[in-house]
């Protein structure tokens, strides 16, 4: 199959129309965008306690010698990790270090974006592509944690970092290597594990990859499983564990992160937003400019919310459809990479929540798209009040929210900010006292142990719920209690309502609270109205 005769020799920057200082002029507006949205948002994308603490704290403990799976428990492949302790061994594990992590994916990524919308549709579409993903993405603020200075998890920004590349590689004809980079990406997190091989099944169906270059693929998955497998005893209970996969909470949880909870609302918001765009197409298409123009603006104000990328999980599936009927190698390959990184998001393909990360394909599929696959020529440039529209409302969203961390937390890696007062005050004031040591926290405090460099002796961490509501689970946690004790013990206050429990001790875990009670006694409490955490050391009440 070959490539549809539009796209086989991309029109070259300063062509088709554009001025030759328009690149450059769209360059530097987009690096003024990403310093307005690194700036408002500044020490304040890390969550003190949820999730990516466990990212902080372990590549410093496998640099000191500690095995991942088999001394601490780790859902996701190893890839992300072990990069992580070989960049920190070099330039510190501060979280300057970690920020500077951040920026570093941060730029490939918007590179590649910028590099992609070029090849496929011209200036215009590199702009959008790469705006999108500094706006909506770079320092997301949805959630704390759905960023790229400091995320839920390394293993899903890295491994996207490398979906893009490969996507990039992909369409300058260079598919060894974005095979290479595809492959790197499936041992980051399981989700792009998936992704690899339906990305593979359907390149190969569209003939943008041969035979020859699948099979060493294949091997080198199959001697990587292998391996990992070998090297890591504890490999498969780690990353495929059920009480992470299956369960009550674990459904609770990944219906919510699919859209399915709220499906109704999920398809309404998409069809909503999918007439919008259809009748942008129309109206620019078959209306005069002045009339066309204010509707257009009207409706672009109507769908510039989250709604419009939604309808994107439809339309890239027809896009897929599309690119085998014309025989579109672009449309096919965009929309294939597309489909294989919002698998897990299928109603929610958007930047909220997980989606923040997931979804970066996806800005590429609709620059190229808007600006191109419509073919609205000179016309298309009336997406930029919507794509503004859209990057805008973000931005001051997060403007807004991070605007609420106003709290800082002073620790010896650094200075971070909350939005908890209470808890910036109970963490501070921590800090000033634990340092070193051993220390387990309940439930998901790994951010503590990072920040104040104390040993988790026991494999489990997070303590939600999901992964440790199961009475196995739980006994598992009161026998490594018992045989390797923490100097430390600290419990907090998190909301865990959504998994549907009340909290730590309450309505799970608590034979394991029972534990704590009875082998420690407490030595200090931090009893505010918004936030309660209590420290206790070894030995008996």
């Amino acid at each position: 199959m070959t490539a549809h005769p539009r796209f086989a020799d991309p029109l070259p920057p300063g062509e088709g129309g554009r001025r030759p200082g328009e690149g450059l002029a769209l360059f530097l507006l987009l690096i003024a965008i990403a310093a307005v949205a690194f700036t408002q948002s500044y020490e304040r994308w890390l969550d003190p306690i949820i999730d990516t603490g466990r990212d902080l704290y372990i590549p410093e403990q496998l640099a000191h010698g500690a095995r991942l799976y088999r001394d601490i428990r780790y859902q996701y492949p190893p890839f992300a990790p072990y990069l992580l302790a070989l960049l920190t061994s070099i330039i510190g594990h501060s979280l300057a270090s970690y920020t500077v992590i951040g920026l570093l994916q941060s730029i490939v990524i918007a590179a590649a974006l910028w590099a992609i919308g070029r090849r496929t549709a011209g200036t215009l579409a590199g702009f959008a592509g790469s705006l999108f993903f500094v706006a909506l993405s770079f320092c997301g603020a949805t959630t704390w944690g759905a960023n790229f200075l400091f995320p839920y998890s390394y293993g899903t920004t890295i491994g996207i970092a490398l979906i893009v590349i490969s996507l990039a590689l992909f369409l300058f004809d260079h598919s060894s290597l974005a095979l290479a980079a595809l492959f790197f990406a499936s041992w980051c997190k399981v989700e792009y594990a998936l992704a690899a091989l339906l990305l593979v099944v359907v390149l190969a169906a569209g003939r943008r990859i041969s035979l020859r270059q699948i099979v060493p693929f294949l091997v080198a998955e199959v001697v990587a499983i292998a391996a990992a497998v070998l090297y890591f005893p504890h490999f498969r209970e780690n990353v495929l564990a059920e009480s992470l996969t299956r369960g009550e909470p674990a459904r609770r949880f990944f219906e919510s992160v699919s859209g399915v909870t709220d499906w109704r609302g999920s398809v309404a918001a998409a069809l909503l937003a999918l007439l919008g765009i259809v009748a942008i197409v129309w109206l620019l298409r078959s209306v005069r400019l002045q009339i066309a123009v204010p509707a257009v603006l009207a409706i672009s104000i109507l769908i510039s919310t989250h709604a419009f990328f939604r309808a994107w999980g439809p339309l890239q599936i027809v896009g897929l459809v599309q690119g085998f009927r014309q025989r579109n190698s672009v449309l096919l390959t965009l929309s294939a990479f597309s489909i294989a990184t919002t698998l897990r998001i299928p109603l929610n393909v958007s930047p909220f929540w997980y989606g923040f990360a997931f979804i970066v394909p996806t800005y590429a599929l609709i620059a190229y798209v808007l600006f191109d696959y419509v073919q609205l020529g000179a016309r298309a440039m009336w997406w930029l009040p919507l794509v503004a529209l859209l990057c805008g409302r973000d931005l001051i969203e997060q403007h807004q929210r991070y605007a609420q961390k106003a709290f800082a937390i002073q620790s010896p890696r650094g200075t971070l900010y909350d939005v908890n007062p209470d808890r910036a005050f109970a963490f501070t004031d921590f800090l000033r006292h634990v340092h070193g040591g051993t220390l387990v926290v309940f439930p998901e405090g790994l951010t503590l142990n990072y920040l104040s460099a104390s040993r988790n002796p026991i494999r489990f961490h997070t303590f939600t719920p999901v992964e440790t509501a199961s009475r196995g689970v739980e006994d598992s946690i009161v026998s490594e209690l018992a045989a390797t004790p923490p100097d430390r013990v600290v419990v907090l206050t998190r909301d865990v309502r959504e998994y549907g429990y009340r909290g730590f001790g309450i309505d799970y875990d608590r034979r394991l609270f029972d534990y704590i009670v009875k082998h420690y006694s407490v030595i200090h409490y931090w009893n505010r109205p918004g936030f309660r955490m209590i420290l206790l050391a070894r030995g008996h009440v």
